[in-house]
């Protein structure tokens, strides 16, 4: 999990900062992957005005937007799961396999949407000089 973390989160910054050097620079799909463009995916007509493109587009599925946030969700989801196991491992080791698996789904569940709460919460008002109207 740490390996493939290490790779996404490799991914994300050469995508923001290296891009036109990248490998990710030469597949077909410039829209997907150029952060200079890949931004406007999230929105209807790529015009941040018309709003989002499709149901949670610029939250829950921002993934699916563009490479960026794709190797972003890859990243924290294999930390997620680094989580979830030391947490079996420290608590529930003696559990049937049934359970775990339901206690991992309700741990996943909750840590995502924590994580999107605050993230939201700093990213929409809090950093920000002029909030939203």
């Amino acid at each position: 999990m740490f390996i493939v973390a290490a790779i996404s989160d490799a991914a994300t910054d050469v995508i923001s900062f290296r891009f036109e050097n990248s490998i990710f620079s030469k597949f077909k799909n410039k829209n997907w992957f150029d952060p200079s463009e890949s931004w406007k995916n999230k929105y209807k007509n790529k015009n941040p005005q018309d709003g989002p493109a499709f149901f949670g587009s610029t939250t829950c599925f921002v993934f699916l937007t563009d490479a960026w946030h794709f190797f972003q969700m890859i990243m924290l989801t294999c930390f997620d799961f680094i989580a979830i196991f030391a947490i079996n491992f420290m608590f529930f080791h003696n559990y049937s396999i049934l359970k775990i698996l339901l206690i991992d789904i309700l741990i996943f569940i909750c840590i995502k949407t924590v994580y999107g709460f605050i993230f939201g919460l700093f990213w929409d008002n809090l950093f920000l000089k002029n909030k939203k109207k």
